[in-house]
């Protein structure tokens, strides 16, 4: 439908002479000061346009000041359903009027028309259609509209003023919140209750239709996920006459610093010449609309030596293909389940898990708190490493101590002295406590037998137990965690990952570790042909003899428990060349509790365990 405003619309002469009184003025004005004005001088005049993304904050801004103000919704017919339920949720939350704006053709019309996917043909068509013609019949009526335009969004609104003149559309246009940054977006969302779009949080800081938009990768720039994959940069509603959106470029672009497990990222600006932009834009383009492998046969090439497929378009090079996948999982868990949570120890697997997670949503925090499972045997500097990492993140640390369970008896030492069989109980109680219905696990097939037959979805019933005859097949990136009340899922994003990829993502991304994973000298015992470390936990005996070994650890699991390997490997490097050439998984050479019997992974499993 259209709106209809039954006012005496002022001469374009009076309308000009606000907008310079209002310029005059409003140098020091903040975004209130901004729907203050409106409010004076447009009531019954006016009308918000909002493509219910972050832009959600901007109708609830106007409806503080006028109640019932017209919120103009342009419903092309591809919007994320995301994006119909923040429109929803936002009539709901604040006093105003949602105006769906509809084109003349539906998209069945259109496809009739046209021929079906026009927006991968011809964008500019597409979106007059669908975007400009509608808003353009619909704002008629009025003497004045309210954006979300902000100037950090690209360089043709780098000078937008609070109030203009809109030639285009000969009228008003007010965008109050011109000077905001994207986190003081998010900040009046969260201290007004406003609802914003959920893909926010999943790599989408700007969101139109869904055919072309894509998450937002750190280091991009955050409008690169608009009309992915096109020659466009504007969609014409926000451009003048005079402007030509398509063939301009902006001179700077807003980068991510490389995520750093320890401290922050912080946003950065990169100022280029249009030459150096045009060049590293032909050479960073990533086509995101298919799975693209790459076909060099060096393990080590990056995303530069595997080359260009043409077009501009690079292809992923197998680390990048994994990551992407790994994100994806991520994110798929979040947007599909209500309680997620990470099991997070401080190890290599789990860190770099963390990485990822810190990725997929950034620059929002992570959405979900951290799990541990301390037996009480933990090398001491895997969790002094595991606190500093989760202070850093401003992440939620849950641990659950299988201490606990000793002392009040409801769990009773093994003879054999080691504690990891022992985790299950507390790991299946804090799953229930905090009413986890996905929990992220670093586990990889390559790792062991038992995990080698693990979906990357893996259901568990309302015991925590794994059923292979209860599992859901996986076709493609097709992803199924519905599940019955009391049962949750354990979600595997490395699930394809090895060791060797493991080390070369955290080379690649440069991820702090424990360092344990280094060579280090340690007084160790021989048990079983592992090295045992000398400690509170692992003690020789009679028979055993203590040496100083130049050794690193694999894996980091207890110390009653994990060998460690004869290893002058003292940086990332070593380890690589290390593990390319080691013939025997990291568990199968280490971990003492997977050898107390032939199936012992599987029995655990079966228990509720990883």
């Amino acid at each position: 439908m259209t709106a209809e405003v039954a006012v005496t619309r002022r001469s374009v002469a009076e309308l000009r002479a606000l907008v310079a009184d209002a310029q005059a003025r409003s140098a020091d004005w903040t975004a209130d000061d901004v729907a203050a004005w409106t409010a004076e001088h447009f009531a019954g005049r006016v009308a918000v346009a909002c493509s219910m993304a972050g832009d959600t904050v901007v109708p609830h801004l106007i409806a503080r000041h006028l109640p019932g103000v017209d919120v103009l919704f342009l419903q092309t017919g591809y919007h994320f359903p995301e994006t119909i339920a923040t429109r929803d949720a936002l009539a709901a939350a604040a006093p105003l009027h949602i105006v769906d704006v509809l084109p003349k053709l539906t998209v069945v019309e259109q496809d009739a028309a046209h021929g079906a996917r026009l927006h991968d043909r011809e964008p500019a068509l597409c979106c007059q259609m669908r975007k400009v013609d509608p808003i353009n019949a619909s704002l008629a009526g009025y003497e004045a509209w309210v954006t979300g335009v902000r100037r950090e969004d690209n360089v043709l609104r780098a000078n937008t003023q609070f109030v203009e003149w809109d030639e285009g559309h000969q009228m008003v246009k007010i965008n109050p919140i011109a000077a905001w940054s994207f986190d003081e977006l998010l900040d009046y969302a969260s201290t007004h209750q406003v609802p914003v779009n959920p893909l926010l949080t999943q790599g989408y800081p700007s969101i139109g239709c869904a055919p072309c938009t894509r998450p937002v990768a750190p280091g991009e720039d955050p409008r690169a996920g608009r009309w992915a994959g096109l020659n466009k940069t504007e969609c014409g509603l926000h451009v003048q006459p005079s402007e030509t959106a398509e063939t301009v470029e902006a001179p700077f672009v807003t980068a991510l610093q490389n995520i750093d497990l320890i401290t922050r990222p912080t946003m950065v600006e990169l100022v280029e010449t249009d030459a150096t932009l045009a060049e590293r834009l032909d050479t960073e383009r990533v086509d995101t609309g298919s799975a693209v492998s790459s076909n060099s046969t060096d393990e080590h090439a990056t995303e530069e030596e595997v080359g260009s497929t043409g077009g501009g378009i690079r292809r992923l090079n197998q680390l990048r293909e994994l990551e992407s996948e790994a994100i994806h999982i991520i994110r798929e868990t979040v947007s599909e389940l209500e309680r997620p949570v990470l099991l997070f120890s401080g190890g290599k697997d789990s860190v770099v898990m963390l990485h990822l997670a810190a990725k997929a949503f950034w620059p929002a925090p992570l959405p979900f708190p951290l799990l541990h499972v301390d037996t009480g045997h933990n090398f001491a500097e895997v969790l002094d490493f595991r606190d500093s990492v989760a202070e850093s993140l401003g992440a939620r640390l849950i641990v659950a101590k299988v201490q606990d369970y000793i002392d009040d008896g409801r769990l009773l030492e093994r003879s054999d002295g080691t504690r990891n069989p022992l985790q299950t109980q507390p790991l299946l109680d804090a799953i229930a406590e905090g009413r986890f219905d996905a929990v992220f696990g670093g586990g990889r097939r390559d790792e062991e037998k038992a995990r080698a037959k693990e979906r990357v979805v893996s259901l568990r019933d309302e015991f925590g137990q794994w059923d292979p005859r209860n599992q859901r097949p996986e076709l493609w990136n097709l992803y199924n965690p519905r599940h019955r009340p009391g049962e949750h899922v354990r979600v595997f994003p490395l699930s394809n990952w090895t060791e060797l990829d493991v080390w070369r993502y955290i080379e690649a991304e440069g991820i702090g570790l424990p360092a344990l994973y280094y060579a280090h000298d340690r007084e160790v015992f021989n048990r079983d042909g592992m090295w045992l470390a000398v400690g509170e936990y692992s003690q020789p005996r009679a028979s055993e003899q203590v040496v100083t070994k130049t050794v690193r650890y694999r894996t980091v699991g207890d110390m009653s428990c994990t060998g460690a390997v004869e290893s002058d490997a003292a940086d990332v490097a070593a380890v690589l060349a290390e593990v390319a050439a080691t013939r025997i998984t990291e568990r199968g050479a280490t971990r003492a509790d997977d050898r107390l019997t032939e199936a012992a992974m599987e029995d655990r499993k079966k228990e509720g365990y990883f």
